[in-house]
């Protein structure tokens, strides 16, 4: 077979619209050309999944330019158009001599002015193929789908699984279904329903409870004949905008009809569960306290009580440096613990002076905005140890890529000096527990151990751990869409507005 040339690119960020400032050109990370399968093959990545499957397929890939972001503000203009441009340049390069184009996006990216900036940026992608040339797109499980990024992709595929463990697969099952429209072997279509229903972060969790249930029928309807895919967003929540919303794209070979009725059913499905994507959470002292009582009664036998920050998640776009549950951990005399993590590169910068081994005494974290905390002040402890904070991925969650936490300081503090706070220069969720072994600390020995995430640390860390407590926490990225105060979003939707049964389905 002789090979089939594509091309690949990609241009991602989630972007809250309620974080002050913007995202610039400078904040994201770029890869070109033959950079990008250098980087990424064999990684759990959507490009090392392209690789995969493109040496399987015969695929002859044009690795165009890929950019990506740490989730934050929305992007400047000039950011977008720096950016996007950089993509639709390689893809007008290539036109006349690709078969396809897989290109790897977010769906909840937006700028100062573009509510939908994947919408725009495809749009500008389709104007330069035309309609005859097919286009896959992979999604975070988080995307804001909107109706122009269905009309002008041949394609939506989306991760399953949150934490986001199949981010490989998901360039894999893209590049596949690619390959069977440029041969012939497909011809894709795709219905959208909305199910007006926001599942709070902590229970978008599909390992178990209401969203494994929905991802369980989901492939079953995929058994239903002509439906090749059907995908489940339950959307970013931070972003106030009118394409913000639980979506499901379903995707049918050459069957509309069939591609319809999979999507409503599904919607169906996840609109009589609506309540039990709601539920009550503790707070940092509630749950620090019932962290200290499973220590007394011996759980951390079986590994470490792992608290998650939900509202103070970097990967949602938050300041991390939020001080809430580590001010509890040491009001409350927490010992044999582990804080990650405190951006805080001012503090980096004092300990970096004083040395490794040094004692200081510093105000830690609080200092972006008022929304995540006020500073531990005159908080004392030592410097055991200083990292450069490059931290390669090895949990299940996005393997072998390599993540910059900027200088990265091992601070001992509170009871007995025996809490272990990470403070970084960088905005990074610690999801993988490599953060902390890389500075020397071993995370399952620890007692208890707090993380700013919703739910990908449990891909790395609910293995070891005996028990695992999100907490509604304040921050940019609260677990309950019923905080936030929304003003452009498509109304009614449940839970921030009362529902009864009747109110939807409208077919």
């Amino acid at each position: 077979m002789s090979e089939e040339p594509v091309l690949f690119g990609g241009f991602a960020h989630e972007s809250n619209t309620f974080a002050t400032d913007s995202t610039t050109r400078t904040d994201f990370s770029v890869h070109e050309g033959s950079e990008i399968p250098e980087t990424f093959r064999g990684t759990n990545s959507v490009a090392g999944g392209v690789c995969a499957t493109a040496d399987r397929e015969d695929l002859d890939v044009a690795w165009t330019y890929l950019a990506r972001a740490e989730p934050g503000p929305v992007l400047s203009s000039d950011a977008f158009e720096h950016h996007a441009g950089r993509l639709v340049a390689a893809v007008e390069t290539h036109a006349d001599s690709v078969d396809g184009v897989v290109l790897s996006l977010h769906g909840a990216m937006a700028t100062d002015t573009l509510d939908d900036a994947e919408g725009e940026l495809l749009g500008r992608v389709r104007d330069v193929l035309g309609p005859d040339v097919p286009v896959a797109v992979t999604l975070d499980l988080h995307a804001n789908v909107s109706e122009a990024m269905v009309e002008r992709a041949d394609a939506l595929v989306a991760y399953r699984t949150y934490p986001h463990v199949d981010v490989g697969e998901t360039g894999e099952r893209a590049t596949r279904l690619l390959a069977e429209t440029m041969r012939g072997d497909l011809d894709p279509t795709t219905r959208l329903e909305r199910p007006p229903v926001l599942p709070m972060g902590p229970l978008q969790n599909t390992r178990d409870g209401p969203m494994a249930e929905v991802m369980a029928r989901a492939r079953d309807l995929e058994s239903r004949p002509n439906v090749r895919l059907v995908n489940v967003l339950p959307g970013y929540h931070m972003a106030d905008s009118p394409v913000m919303g639980f979506s499901v794209p379903v995707l049918a070979d050459d069957d509309p009809a069939a591609a319809r009725e999979a999507a409503r059913d599904l919607a169906a499905f996840v609109w009589e569960r609506r309540e039990s994507f709601v539920a009550d959470l503790p707070g940092p002292e509630e749950g620090v306290r019932r962290a200290r009582e499973l220590v007394a009664e011996g759980a951390t036998a079986d590994g470490p009580v792992v608290l998650a920050d939900t509202g103070d998640n970097p990967g949602g776009g938050t300041a991390a440096d939020g001080t809430t549950v580590l001010r509890a951990m040491l009001d409350q005399g927490v010992t044999n613990a582990g804080f990650a993590i405190v951006r805080d590169p001012a503090v980096v910068a004092e300990c970096a002076a004083a040395g490794v081994g040094e004692r200081l005494t510093v105000d830690l974290g609080g200092k972006t905005d008022d929304a995540h905390g006020e500073p531990v002040r005159d908080l004392t402890g030592y410097v055991a140890a200083i990292a450069d904070g490059r931290v390669e991925n090895t949990g299940p969650m996005l393997t072998g890529i390599v993540r910059e936490f900027g200088r990265t300081v091992r601070l001992q503090c509170g009871r007995d000096e025996s809490v272990t706070v990470l403070v970084t220069e960088n905005r990074v969720q610690p999801y993988d527990a490599e953060v902390f072994r890389h500075v020397g600390v071993a995370p399952e020995r620890l007692d208890v151990v707090a993380v700013k995430s919703n739910n990908h640390y449990r891909a790395d860390y609910e293995p070891m751990a005996s028990h695992v407590l999100p907490l509604d926490t304040i921050g940019l990225r609260p677990p309950d869409p019923r905080t936030p105060t929304f003003e452009r979003v498509r109304r009614p939707v449940f839970p921030i507005d009362a529902m009864a049964d009747g109110d939807y389905p409208d077919w």
